[in-house]
């Protein structure tokens, strides 16, 4: 064997030998912590085991492993839970069957929920209740200082399933009504004129057929208005979101094609890019999105596609900011209750995540005015998803996408003596869409 021969052969084997213990080095480091994992399980039985042994009063085992399945996925984030069996087994229940509701559209005023509209084939109106009324209790259970989602929350429920109200309608006494909710196609959008612009209010993107009624409302008002539209106010305050695939269609519907939202979760293989399909409506007309505190999730991707995009000019306040995406995971086919997992979170098609940080808008409006309760002249405090315990990371920075770099600017508060009754943002909304230089103001915000 020559010289070189032997090199070789010396330089293979310490390659061997070296590889051989890098291997064996990372099989060891794999295996500690597989061990450390089963000596932390293991630890738990004995906690536990002592607690059922040596605890003042008798624990059931099952709500222990529960609570402390849940202890662990909510020091993740606020929305991963564990769903015990009986859990998971009511929720596809509730899902088998319809929601009902009572064919009303209601308003707060005063502290009492006032009808607004109730729909003539829907129960509220076949057992008497009708626009004008009144609803001041539901159960028995006063609404007075109760907010209108708290309220109208009170009255939702499976169809089938009766609810009493107590009615007040004018000039009569209070009475006791009872209505048994049905499976009512309710009207998540709404439209008129307003000051002689298109307005389009979205309650929700939980709504199989949101897209569809949208068309169809544009369709109402062009034919309201003559002819095409001047402008457009889309309304998504207090849209607190819904299904994914219609916050897509919706936002296709004012955008000829491209990019939406992207999803993204921990491995490559779980990027999605969703698109908007050919085909605008109102494509040119000047148009603006509202937004606040209470607008979330889907109504967040709509309100940041179109701002990313340039086709509208967005106002109000920041939005919540729930960006994350929930899978719900069958465990043992649900004979062990399910995992609802954080796996993905939502970007804007510039790549700006909305989790924890939500939609600032172009320009800050609020709607009531400036009230310094402390006087130490700070903003009020705010709810939103990076104020829960444990949210998932607030700030994305530019390796990710998401480091939200848009002026925070002042905000815009409503005179002192600025009346209750009137919407101050939509109507500052109207006047800005309506003014001459709108299309030049938006170009230079997009361009910023």
């Amino acid at each position: 064997m020559t010289v070189g021969k032997i090199v070789r052969l010396a330089l293979l084997i310490v390659f061997g030998l070296g590889l051989g213990l890098s291997l064996r080095t990372l099989a060891d480091t794999k295996f500690d912590a597989e061990q450390r994992t089963y000596e932390q399980l293991a630890l738990f039985a004995d906690v536990l085991s002592r607690v059922q042994d040596g605890y003042v009063e008798d624990v059931e085992a099952d709500s222990l492993i529960s609570d402390a399945l849940n202890g662990m996925l909510q020091s993740l984030d606020p929305h991963s839970r564990y769903v015990s069996p009986k859990g998971f087994e009511r929720q596809q229940e509730r899902e088998r069957r319809e929601y009902g509701g009572l064919g009303i559209e209601v308003s707060m005023e005063d502290g009492l929920i006032k009808i607004g509209y109730a729909n003539p084939n829907a129960p509220a109106a076949r057992a008497g209740i009708k626009a004008g009324d009144f609803i001041s209790h539901v159960e028995g259970v006063d609404i007075k200082g109760k907010t209108l989602s708290d309220a109208v929350e009170k009255m939702r429920g499976l169809a089938g399933d009766p609810i009493t109200v107590t009615v007040i309608s004018p000039n009569q006494e209070p009475r006791d009504v009872v209505v048994v909710r049905e499976v009512v196609q309710g009207r998540a959008v709404r439209h008129r004129m307003q000051e002689g612009v298109g307005y389009i209010y979205l309650e929700t993107f939980l709504n199989d057929h949101l897209a569809r009624d949208l068309e169809e409302a544009i369709g109402l008002l062009e034919a309201e208005n003559g002819g095409t539209l001047p402008g457009l106010v889309l309304d998504l305050r207090g849209n607190g979101g819904g299904r994914l695939d219609q916050s897509i269609k919706v936002s296709g519907t004012f955008l000829n094609g491209g990019e939406v939202v992207s999803v993204r979760g921990r491995q490559k293989d779980d990027n999605t890019r969703y698109n908007a399909e050919q085909g605008e409506k109102l494509a040119g007309v000047p148009m603006i999105v509202l937004i606040n505190g209470n607008t979330a999730s889907a109504s967040e991707i709509v309100a940041g596609a179109l701002q990313d995009r340039g086709r509208a000019m967005i106002i109000g306040t920041p939005t919540f900011g729930k960006g994350s995406v929930q899978s719900v995971i069958p465990l043992s086919n649900g004979r062990k209750g399910a995992l609802r997992l954080t796996t993905a979170r939502y970007f804007t098609p510039s790549g700006r995540s909305i989790q924890g940080l939500g939609i600032t808008p172009d320009i800050w409006i609020e709607l009531f005015p400036y009230d310094d309760k402390d006087g130490d002249g700070k903003e009020p405090a705010r709810i939103s998803e990076a104020s829960l315990p444990n949210s998932l990371d607030t700030i994305i920075r530019s390796t990710e996408g998401g480091d939200d770099s848009k002026d925070k600017a002042k905000p815009q508060y409503p005179p002192k003596d600025w009346p209750d009754d009137k919407d101050y943002q939509l109507e500052e909304a109207v006047k800005i869409l309506t003014a001459p230089d709108f299309k030049t103001r938006l170009r230079t915000i997009f361009e910023q």
